[in-house]
């Protein structure tokens, strides 16, 4: 073992303990307070790196909540770092390496508090957070620590980005990424691996919409026929939407919440039904979008007494493998080949920023963060080996960009 990676191998119980206080501190996507919190303690995390630092205001943006009424939703702070050593230019590369400190887990969830446990000796932690993705700002964090420790940090021309909204789609920072992205050259995301520890090669594209269906309200008893049922008409168009599944390999349909209804007394005048989608290319894509334009122009029956409208969309593109991208994929084989650890790829229907990133023509591999399983549940847990290895190899990534 050499200096630079026994220095890794002995952090991991400070990398544990950094996680831990983290992973304590609510962060979920729409909890401001939280949010802030964790931007403040993050801007207190990442000062040992000695880096320039700014933020970012992020814009507001619109919704339809479960009353038919549209809001303007806000987010907090991006938080960027930037490292120009003293022998780069603005011809050397610059690499991106970000990562969301938003989660899954608001302030009424139950899951706040880290655990820690074993398994036939694999000591792992449970916690919110842990692998998705506050597991990823801690082994990016000490990736950088190492960096600046082992490597000619006057060669090195590295920027940070941490954005809170992710895990909403990333509504806010949409304009950020195409505003920044140009800037770099190639980004390392820090999203977990995959529970076996394979790295994501290709992800599928990802949306959702909104189906805002009116009736008419009436007495239940007086006036039924008068009704018009909102709740029944929109169940009807969610069997016609089901019914796409199945069409296309690679789509799947979710009919993932659907609210309406007050008084049972009363016939429900409004329904909001909630869709995710997704699809693993640019065919599919459009073939969903407009399917989900034919259903709201077939079920809109204004001469019925229903109106039916149908918003959002596609929010992250399908994530490919392509020329751009493979070499990136060839050094990260060869450097973790390097260090004694294997890299194996594996496709996953779920989506993070880095299909964002590649849709605005950045190349990126976005599995740098740790290993673990059952994100987005009370269970998550991580493999506290897994701290190390995972920030060792992403400063031996940077080694080979830079040296």
């Amino acid at each position: 073992m050499n200096e630079m990676q026994a220095w890794f191998h002995n952090s991991q119980s400070q990398m544990a303990s950094e996680l831990e206080s983290l992973c304590n501190i609510c962060s979920g996507s729409d909890h401001l307070p939280g949010l802030l919190n964790v931007a403040s303690w993050l801007k207190q995390y990442l000062a040992d790196l000695e880096w320039e630092s700014r933020e970012y205001n992020l814009p507001t943006w619109s919704v339809v909540d479960d009353s038919g009424v549209r809001t303007e939703q806000q987010t907090h702070k991006a938080l960027r770092w930037d490292w120009d050593g003293e022998q780069t230019t603005n011809a050397t590369p610059r690499m991106l390496m970000s990562i969301h400190y938003d989660t899954v887990y608001g302030v009424n969830s139950p899951f706040q508090k880290c655990t820690r446990f074993s398994v036939d000796g694999d000591e792992r932690m449970r916690g919110p957070g842990v692998i998705d993705a506050k597991g990823g700002i801690v082994v990016m964090k000490w990736a950088l620590l190492g960096a600046m420790k082992f490597l000619d940090k006057k060669r090195l021309r590295i920027s940070v980005i941490l954005t809170p909204d992710e895990e909403i789609g990333s509504p806010a920072t949409k304009s950020l990424w195409q505003a920044v992205a140009p800037e770099f050259s190639f980004a390392m995301l820090y999203e977990p691996t995959l529970p076996d520890g394979s790295f994501v090669s290709e992800r599928k594209g990802t949306g959702t919409f909104t189906v805002i269906v009116h009736g008419k309200a009436a007495h239940a008893g007086r006036n039924f026929d008068a009704g018009r049922n909102a709740i029944l008409h929109a169940s009807k168009i969610a069997v016609a939407i089901n019914e796409l599944n199945g069409v296309h390999k690679g789509v799947t349909v979710n009919i993932g919440r659907i609210r309406g209804g007050d008084a049972v007394n009363v016939v429900p005048d409004l329904c909001v039904m909630r869709v995710n989608v997704r699809v693993t290319n640019a065919m599919e894509q459009k073939w969903i979008e407009a399917e989900m334009a034919r259903i709201q122009k077939e079920w809109d029956k204004p001469e019925l007494g229903f109106r039916v409208e149908v918003e959002g969309g596609i929010f992250a593109q399908p994530k490919t493998i392509d020329d751009s991208v493979m070499p990136w994929i060839k050094r990260t084989e060869a450097v973790a080949k390097s260090i004694g650890e294997s890299v194996l790829w594996k496709p996953s229907g779920g989506a993070s920023d880095g299909n964002k990133l590649a849709a605005l023509g950045l190349p990126n591999v976005d599995t740098f963060g740790p290993e673990g399983d059952l994100l987005h549940s009370d269970q998550e847990w991580v493999r506290l080996s897994s701290l190390p290895r995972k920030a060792h190899l992403s400063c031996k990534m940077l080694q080979s960009m830079f040296e």
